[in-house]
């Protein structure tokens, strides 16, 4: 069974065309990477995924249960617990700048999910240690580098447990040598067999990590296969320039 399977999306806003038909089927432990030129609907796709954005067609079933059906949303509470499965973490890190480090992360399992206030602390300082950041707790987002505000909100993201993790563009805010740090915890969830699917440009990383690669273009998916069959033999003609424009930079 498949714990994410996309069919059909459609996005509009007015006239402009954003998504066009967007297939994705996702089976558990998947990492995917999602890569394309700006403008082409990936980080409009995940964020549809997660319902910050409405699709205007197309059906959502997450962990086999119908979430949208016809660009129509369920009312149900079972669809309205489905999209609790999908967590997020932004291109901006999206910390409350008056709380602590801890607080950040403990507020949506104790306000949302009613975990005990210990008990998602120790939990929370749990998920600073794995991503490099126990002795941060008590400090304020001001305080961090963004490489580190990027962790807590990955940190923050898990707190939620969910069954599959969304990146949109998680270091594309990040000088470079920050970026690393980053990358090195996603690919450490990767390597613990978490479902990820992460929209990227950097394509090194995307090659090394991903165990599928999505190329969208435009509105849709011009390409999907393998890193070797992205990066290697691809026949897309738009794919091909993407990459080589890539390598350029």
């Amino acid at each position: 069974m498949f714990v994410l399977e996309a069919k059909g999306i459609q996005k509009s806003y007015g006239k402009l065309e954003v998504l066009k038909g967007v297939d994705l089927s996702v089976s558990a432990g998947d990492v995917i990477a999602i890569i394309g030129p700006s403008g082409s609907g990936k980080s409009t796709f995940l964020r549809s995924l997660i319902n910050l954005e409405k699709i205007n067609g197309g059906d959502i079933i997450i962990g086999g249960q119908p979430v949208v059906t016809g660009g129509v949303y369920q009312k149900s509470d079972e669809a309205k617990n489905a999209f609790k499965k999908l967590g997020m973490v932004f291109q901006n890190f999206n910390l409350f700048p008056h709380m602590s480090v801890l607080d950040n992360i403990i507020t949506a399992p104790v306000s949302v999910k009613k975990v005990p206030q210990q008990e998602a602390e120790a939990q929370a300082r749990k998920l600073l240690q794995q991503v490099g950041l126990l002795d941060k707790e008590k400090a304020y987002p001001y305080q961090l580098s963004g490489g580190q505000q990027q962790r807590v909100a990955i940190a923050r993201a898990l707190a939620l447990r969910p069954d599959i993790l969304l990146f949109d563009e998680p270091t594309s805010a990040l000088d470079p040598e920050l970026t690393g740090e980053v990358l090195r915890v996603i690919r450490n969830l990767a390597e613990e067999h978490m479902t990820l699917l992460i929209v990227t440009h950097e394509m090194a990383f995307a090659r090394d990590v991903a165990e599928k690669i999505v190329f969208m273009d435009n509105g849709t998916i011009a390409a999907q296969g393998t890193p070797d069959e992205i990066f290697k033999n691809n026949q897309c003609e738009r794919l091909a320039a993407f990459l080589k424009n890539y390598n350029q930079h």
